[in-house]
């Protein structure tokens, strides 16, 4: 497909019409008339809808503004990449995480990475839907759940991930252990909003889900975490085995184990035409070996120090 018949198309679509798409790109219409009339013999249908009051696109118009849109994105981000190639990675990665993801374990990611490559600028961005965001706004994204969102990814499995129930031995002490899933209607219930669930509907582990009323719910796994420790319910949370990096909670007891929850996977969705450039390689090679790290017994650091400081010092000395 043609990039400035493409272009020229979007932008009359976008304006409305092709004389104020004219006047925004200070092109001539006969242009933009020419572009897009060439695009709709290439495709051999009509894309818009013309009348005196300007431009629609057909429903293969806005087929194809959806495609295009991206073939431009990530045209714009192939071309800022290949700038970047060289023998070491370098330039700016901009990198997607999910709301929840943990403080710690991503300030240790990005010290033992920067350490690595010092010639790389990182640009963290935090938001509930990280995949949405690939290519506009960032080069790989990190994401949990077991759907694979359509497009042109590559998908690296990062570590499994296990949701189910935890409360703290305190709220467990003062409002019994439920038994049964019934049991759950006298608790309350926190809630994960894990991406692309119903936040009233919770998995079980036989691949059914249960109807819930949780007091809260919220994307945010440390809030969540930090609320059952404190003993405000019981929560749906996820878990992938790592060690506690602060120690300050009080540790969270299995509820339902193996009824309530479902298992998935934390991965690194990355689009393809970005795929062999040095420095996404480089950081997904290096987020694999920072997960097995984590999972890995906790390196031996000097007498007295803390949690947060033993993980400093591991960003220091990787």
């Amino acid at each position: 497909m043609d990039l400035e018949e493409t272009r020229a198309f979007l932008a009359v679509i976008d304006s409305g019409s092709f004389k104020a798409a004219a006047e925004k790109a200070r092109q001539p219409r006969a242009t933009l008339r020419r572009r897009v009339e060439a695009l709709e013999a290439r495709v051999g249908i009509a894309l818009l809808e013309r009348s005196r009051s300007g431009v629609t696109p057909t429903a293969a118009g806005e087929l194809l503004a959806r495609e295009g849109r991206v073939m431009l994105r990530e045209q714009r981000a192939l071309l800022a990449a290949l700038r970047e190639v060289g023998d070491d990675p370098s330039g700016d990665i901009r990198i997607g995480a999910p709301a929840g993801l943990g403080p710690h374990e991503l300030a240790v990611l990005f010290g033992l990475f920067q350490a690595q490559f010092p010639r790389l600028r990182v640009h963290l961005r935090v938001c509930d839907g990280p995949v949405s965001e690939l290519i506009e706004h960032v080069d790989i994204a990190l994401c949990c759940g077991r759907d694979k969102p359509p497009g042109r990814w590559q998908t690296h499995p990062l570590m499994p991930l296990r949701e189910g129930l935890r409360a703290s031995r305190s709220y467990l002490q003062r409002h019994g252990v439920p038994e049964t899933i019934e049991e759950l209607a006298d608790h309350k219930l926190l809630g994960w909003q894990a991406p692309s669930a119903a936040p009233r509907r919770w998995p079980t582990f036989d691949g059914g889900d249960l109807a819930v009323e949780p007091v809260l719910t919220t994307t945010d796994y440390n809030v969540l975490r930090r609320l059952a420790s404190l003993g405000f319910g019981i929560a749906l949370l996820p878990d992938a085995h790592l060690p506690d990096l602060d120690g300050e909670d009080e540790a969270l007891i299995p509820v339902l184990d193996g009824v309530v929850g479902r298992s998935h996977e934390l991965r690194a969705l990355v689009p393809e035409m970005l795929a062999d450039t040095p420095k996404i390689r480089a950081l997904v090679e290096h987020l694999a070996r920072f997960v097995a790290m984590l999972r890995e017994p906790r390196r031996e650091t000097p007498t007295g120090v803390g949690s947060s400081a033993r993980w400093a010092h591991m960003s220091a000395h990787p």
